[in-house]
């Protein structure tokens, strides 16, 4: 079993492998013509003059070397030619060039979490920090050897009284009985804690301005297994949930898409459809913790256990942001426009690439350069090809750029939850950009179907 991997600052020796690379492939020259020159001499029968030897056994590996290094050098010209025609972006963007780039961010207001080592991302930073967070073996649950799984529970998920309270609402409401389970009733106990508490704190911060409250617009991140009514339904009770929280103003709601990680990437979209002052409301849930769940991952074989160690270990919870189109102060924390990717293919091998790609546009579209990057905060989990992956990007695409970065990994910490994991990424990056004074890049490259990142930056 592999410990999580949180806060922990990149090697200073990551060029170290790329010298011994390079020592290998020297060798393998020498070697290879040293050996074809004395198999050649032998089955020749003949002795070489010595001008002959000197220049076989030294001067062709040296020259095929040469070669080799004015090659690679030509290439990397080559591919350096379109990035030098472009200018660079600076870390810190300012004055009247900076304000069309700024201009695209959604300003933060708050987040909220329900995760299972914290109700904040503060909390959770703090448990990641102390190296606390990561999930451990179940009481409850049971692989199909009768061992206990390893999964990460909230402690707060199951809450009887409100089952009973949206029953009772959604029938009084005419919506038919959305025949949630037993996961899909913590998942949402956990989403109606989450939108409750930013809409609570949404309607606090327009009281102080004593404004009239704009329109809130509530965008449910909800699992994709979800069938249409019980989306449909569960959106319909965030939105009274937001309305008992106090909010004074018109509630909307955004379009519900069935592939949760498409509605967090057109987050932008949904900002963009209110009216210039309207609030926008995110938040994901979601709930492995279920024998369901577990029954169904062993038949698939994908559950993790000490004979399947790349198998997921179930996770839960719910996260949530509070948006709005521009900021006058109040935010901490800006979020770049959020850039999506197809996944890779399992059997392909250039995942850091395809990751460095991604993270790439997505500083390009923030105006931020590499080197202005102060953490890296993903979705990843303890799955070895997406660790490696991420680690490689990090410590190639970030690090040689000058970023001393720090790489926490969410999944590690709370199991597999979907979206969620990459919500909760977005709430600590903001925590993070606060308290650190700089960028903070995150991605996603555990959620099925795509591959997402953007960045947090402070908003001062």
């Amino acid at each position: 079993m592999s410990a999580p991997l949180t806060a922990q600052p990149l090697a200073a020796s990551n060029t170290l492998p790329g010298r011994i690379r390079q020592g290998l492939i020297a060798a393998g020259v020498c070697v290879a013509c040293w050996g074809g020159t004395l198999v050649w001499w032998r089955v020749s029968a003949r002795v070489p003059a010595p001008r002959e030897w000197m220049t076989l056994l030294f001067g062709l590996p040296s020259a095929l070397l040469l070669a080799g290094v004015a090659g690679r050098a030509w290439i990397a010209r080559r591919a350096a030619a379109p990035a030098a025609a472009t200018p660079a972006v600076s870390a810190r963007p300012s004055g009247a060039a900076a304000q069309p780039v700024r201009a695209q961010h959604l300003a933060i207001l708050a987040t909220a979490l329900r995760s299972p080592h914290g109700d904040s991302a503060e909390e959770l930073a703090a448990v990641i920090a102390d190296n606390k967070a990561r999930p451990d073996l179940d009481d409850e649950l049971v692989d199909g050897d009768g061992g206990p799984v390893m999964c990460a529970r909230c402690p707060d998920a199951r809450d009887d009284a409100l089952r009973e309270d949206v029953a009772d609402w959604l029938a009084a409401h005419g919506i038919a009985d959305p025949l949630f389970g037993d996961e899909q009733w913590r998942a949402l106990t956990l989403a109606t804690a989450v939108a409750s508490e930013l809409a609570g704190r949404a309607a606090i911060e327009w009281i102080v301005r004593d404004e009239a409250a704009p329109t809130l617009l509530v965008l449910p991140l909800l699992p994709a297994d979800w069938s249409a009514a019980q989306r449909d339904a569960a959106a319909a009770w965030l939105r009274q949930t937001a309305a008992q929280a106090g909010w004074q103003g018109e509630i909307g709601q955004a379009a519900v898409d069935a592939d949760p990680a498409a509605g967090i990437a057109r987050l932008a979209d949904v900002a963009a459809a209110g009216d210039g002052s309207s609030v926008t409301l995110v938040v994901a849930c979601a709930s492995h913790v279920g024998a369901d769940t577990v029954a169904r991952w062993a038949l698939d074989r994908t559950l993790f256990t000490a004979t399947q160690p790349q198998g997921m270990m179930p996770g839960e919870g719910a996260a949530g942001l509070l948006l709005v189109k521009s900021t006058d102060g109040s935010a901490g924390a800006l979020l770049a426009p959020i850039v999506e990717d197809a996944p890779i293919d399992a059997r392909r091998r250039d995942g850091a690439r395809v990751l460095k790609e991604l993270a790439e546009r997505a500083l390009a579209r923030a105006d931020v350069a590499a080197a202005g990057v102060a953490m890296l905060v993903a979705d990843t989990g303890h799955r070895s090809r997406y660790v490696l992956e991420l680690m490689e990007y990090a410590s190639g695409g970030l690090r040689q750029q000058g970023a001393g970065v720090d790489v926490v990994r969410v999944g590690a910490a709370g199991g597999y939850s979907g979206i969620v994991s990459f919500v909760t990424a977005l709430a600590l990056a903001s925590h993070y950009a606060v308290t650190r004074q700089a960028p903070i890049l995150c991605i996603a490259n555990e959620v099925p179907g795509r591959r997402l990142a953007a960045l947090v930056r402070p908003a001062v």
